[in-house]
């Protein structure tokens, strides 16, 4: 029943917002105590095993309909050369023109 009395007094899984005169007052985040650092503190640590990463290089892409094989059918220059953006040959100057406002006197 103590589970039960600790929920009511927690709201969307935290206290409730300290508030002093109406006002909600901030207050200093309360760092973890050594719990966490005593359960991990044994050397044992997990690994999740996970399936060898394949060569992209290997690997057989469907492109509209068509099955291609990366660098093969696409070269790594044409393919850098379509992303680049070209430069201009020469850069334009900016020119401030007068900003003559007409205004009645």
């Amino acid at each position: 029943m103590s589970s039960a009395e600790d929920n009511a007094e927690l709201k969307a899984g935290h206290p409730p917002a300290v508030k002093a005169g109406g006002m909600r007052v901030a207050r200093a985040r309360q760092s973890s105590t050594g719990e966490s650092k005593e359960s991990g503190g044994d050397g044992e640590t997990e690994y999740s095993t996970t399936p060898p990463k394949s060569e992209r290089h290997n690997q057989k892409m469907l492109i509209s309909g068509v099955v291609t094989s990366g660098d093969k059918d696409f070269s790594p220059v044409a393919v850098k050369h379509y992303h680049e953006k070209p430069l201009p040959a020469k850069e334009k100057r900016h020119v401030e023109t007068p900003h003559n406002i007409q205004q009645p006197r």
